[in-house]
C-alpha cells in the first residue's frame, strides 16, 4: 500500500501551495531574498506542498475524532449519576460519622479524577486547534491566538509584473475589501473593538480606513504573502508541531477513556452495595470501602498502561532502554491520577480501619477485609516502586 500522498505531482498547479501555506501558520518573513528557481524545482516544491495538505488532513480527521470520542466520554458521568447521588446519599443520611465521611469523599474524589483526565484531553484537543501568531510591526511583536487552520494568500512570487499589478489593484479595490469589512458603521465598530486589543495590527495614520482594517483582520487570520520556499519550509516546521501534539492527545484520550471506564466499574460496585437501602449500614461501609481500595491502584495501573505498552513496543524493536517517562507531556496524567488515587486510597483505609475496630464484624468479614487491605497497600506499593525505577533506569 501507497500513501495517495506519495504520488508525483502532475504538474504545477498555483493554486495548491498557497493552500497548505496559509493553513499552517502565520509566523516568518513575508519575503524571502534567495535565487530564483527553476519550472522543475517549483514543480517539486508544489508536490511537496500537496503531500503535506494531505497529511494534514489526515491529522486533523484524528483530532476530530478524538474531539467526537471526548464528548461521549463526557456523557459517561451522566450515565452513572443515579448510582453516584444513591451511594452519597445513603453515605450522609443519618448521623455523620468518620467513616461515612471519609467514604463520601472517596466517591467523590474518584469521580472527579474521570472529570479531570477528560479536562487534560480537552486542553491538549484546544492547544491543538489553537496557538500563538506572531505580528511583527516596528512598535514590536504582537501575539495573538489563531486557528491552526489559517486564511489563503497567494503567493508572493507566483505572478510577474504585471499580473502583480493587477492583483494589488484587485486586492484594495473597494468592491473587494467590503467582502471583509462592511460598508456600514455597526460592523466597523465591530472590528474595530476587535482590533483594539491588539493596537499594532493597525497602522499609524490608517486606522479609520476600512482597507487597514482589512489588513488587520488578515493579520488575525495569520494570512500573508510569502514566497514557495518560505512555504515549503514553514509547512516543514507547522507538520513537526502538528504531529507532536498529535500524539499527545491521542496517548491522553486513550489514558482518560481507561481511567473513566475503571471509575465507572468502581461506582456501580459501590451502588451494588447499597442496592435500594436508604442508609448505608457497617457492611455496606465496607464493601464501599473495598470498591475504592480495588480502585485506586487499578486507576494507576490503567493510566499508565498505555506508555507500558509504548515501552514494550520500542523493547521488541531492539531498544536497550526507553526514556518515556521522563517526557513530562506524555506522563502527566500519570501524576495527577496517583496523587488523586492515593488520596482517595488512604481515606479508604482510615474507614476500612474504624469500620473492622469500632463496628461489629464476623471473622469472614474481618479476614476479607484484611486480605483487601493487604493486597490494595501491596499493589500501591508495587507501583510505586516501580514508577520509581522506570524514571531513575529509563
Amino acid at each position: 500500500m501507497h500513501d495517495p500522498a506519495d504520488r508525483p505531482d502532475t504538474g504545477p498547479d498555483p493554486g495548491t501551495d498557497s493552500g497548505f501555506g496559509g493553513a499552517t501558520g502565520g509566523d516568518g518573513p513575508a519575503e524571502h531574498d534567495g535565487p530564483l528557481t527553476t519550472a522543475d524545482e517549483r514543480a517539486a516544491m508544489r508536490a511537496f506542498l500537496q503531500r503535506c495538505e494531505v497529511r494534514l488532513s489526515t491529522m486533523h480527521r484524528t483530532a476530530t475524532a478524538l474531539l467526537s470520542g471526548a464528548g461521549i466520554l463526557v456523557l459517561l458521568p451522566a450515565v452513572e449519576r443515579d448510582s453516584v447521588l444513591s451511594v452519597l446519599r445513603a453515605l450522609l443520611v443519618g448521623p455523620l460519622r468518620w467513616s461515612r465521611v471519609l467514604l463520601a469523599l472517596g466517591v467523590i474524589t474518584s469521580i472527579v479524577l474521570a472529570l479531570v483526565v477528560l479536562w487534560y484531553v480537552l486542553v491538549e484537543l484546544t492547544r491543538f486547534y489553537f496557538h500563538a501568531n506572531h505580528v511583527e510591526h516596528a512598535e514590536g511583536t504582537s501575539f495573538t491566538p489563531r486557528f491552526t487552520l489559517t486564511s489563503l494568500r497567494l503567493p508572493s512570487d507566483e505572478l510577474g509584473a504585471p499580473a502583480g499589478a493587477d492583483y494589488d489593484q484587485a486586492h484594495t479595490a473597494a468592491h473587494n475589501v467590503r467582502l471583509l469589512v462592511p460598508a456600514n458603521p455597526r460592523a466597523r465598530q465591530r472590528i474595530d473593538r476587535q482590533l483594539a486589543a491588539y493596537p499594532t495590527l493597525l497602522e499609524a495614520g490608517r486606522a479609520n480606513s476600512d482597507l487597514a482594517r482589512a489588513e488587520g483582520l488578515f493579520e488575525l487570520a495569520a494570512a500573508r504573502r510569502r514566497t514557495l520556499i518560505d512555504e515549503v519550509a514553514k509547512v516543514e516546521y507547522g507538520m513537526a508541531r502538528h504531529m507532536l501534539r498529535l500524539q499527545v492527545i491521542v496517548l491522553r484520550y486513550v489514558k482518560a477513556l481507561l481511567v473513566v471506564i475503571t471509575t465507572a466499574l468502581s461506582t456501580f460496585a459501590c451502588a451494588a452495595a447499597i442496592n435500594s437501602a436508604t442508609v448505608a449500614s457497617a457492611p455496606d461501609q465496607r464493601w464501599i470501602a473495598g470498591a475504592l481500595l480495588a480502585w485506586a491502584p487499578l486507576a494507576m495501573f490503567t493510566v499508565s498502561a498505555p506508555v507500558l505498552w509504548l515501552e514494550t513496543l520500542l523493547r521488541s524493536e531492539g531498544a536497550g532502554h526507553t526514556a518515556l517517562r521522563r517526557d513530562r507531556e506524555l506522563v502527566r496524567l500519570e501524576d495527577t491520577t496517583a496523587k488523586i488515587a492515593t488520596v482517595t486510597w488512604g481515606g479508604a483505609v482510615v474507614a476500612m480501619i474504624v469500620l473492622l475496630v469500632h463496628h461489629p464484624v464476623t471473622t469472614a468479614g474481618r479476614v476479607a477485609c484484611l486480605v483487601t487491605l493487604s493486597v490494595s497497600a501491596l499493589s500501591c506499593g508495587l507501583l510505586a516502586v516501580r514508577r520509581w525505577r522506570a524514571t531513575r533506569l529509563d
